[in-house]
């Protein structure tokens, strides 16, 4: 397995690259309220757009099995605000040292053994190389179920010697409801990990950020 890092992906790889993205994130239409799924088109034009490397994992059938995306070109980005990195890490921004990614999805079965590691560590390297800073968007399900945060901290602090992760913002959905006179009052609680059914067709597990 080999990680490559491509400007822009080639044509005959992107049908492939969107069905392994589909299956990795395709599960998160009904675990996060915010929409992490990108659409076919706007797939591909992210693929397709050169401000944004994708760091691509292969096997020697030369089958994806990881697939990631990072930049520090911010207004490349749909639904950030690069004015929120340039008020807090003026330097940083000005200096083009802010890193965002905008997906990890790694294969978890035998074939992917290690991709999701060597995906990171292999991220790291320009990171590293510039003394910068990466922001990595989790939704609360991966955060709370899967401890995602945590194991990214761990993967990069072997990659750099140290990582502190550092929570930046964060934004709740809250649902209101309205019962009846007399009935009894249900204590506040979280909702939306009740249930860890997968969407994916497949039975096949991927590691996703």
């Amino acid at each position: 397995m080999r990680v490559e890092v491509m400007p822009g992906l080639p044509a005959d790889l992107l049908d492939q690259a969107w069905d392994f993205y589909l299956e990795c994130f395709n599960d998160l239409r009904v675990l996060a309220a915010n929409r992490h799924l990108l659409h076919r088109d706007e797939f591909d034009d992210l693929m397709a757009d050169t401000r944004v490397p994708k760091y691509v994992a292969l096997d020697a059938e030369e089958t994806v099995v990881g697939l990631a995306a990072m930049t520090t070109e911010l207004d490349a980005i749909s639904l950030i605000a690069p004015e929120y990195f340039e008020y807090h890490w003026p330097e940083l921004y000005r200096e083009n040292r802010i890193f965002y990614v905008s997906f990890v999805g790694a294969d978890r079965g035998t074939r992917g053994a290690g991709v999701f590691i060597a995906l990171l560590r292999r991220m790291y390297q320009p990171i590293g190389e510039v003394d910068g800073k990466v922001v990595v968007d989790i939704c609360s399900y991966n955060e709370d179920r899967h401890q995602l945060p945590r194991m990214i901290a761990i993967i990069l602090g072997r990659a750099a010697g140290r990582a502190q992760p550092t929570r930046v913002d964060a934004q709740s959905f809250w649902l209101y409801e309205f019962p009846k006179a007399g009935a009894p009052v249900r204590k506040e609680e979280r909702r939306g990990l009740v249930r860890d059914r997968r969407v994916s067709s497949s039975g096949s597990e991927r590691r996703r950020v």
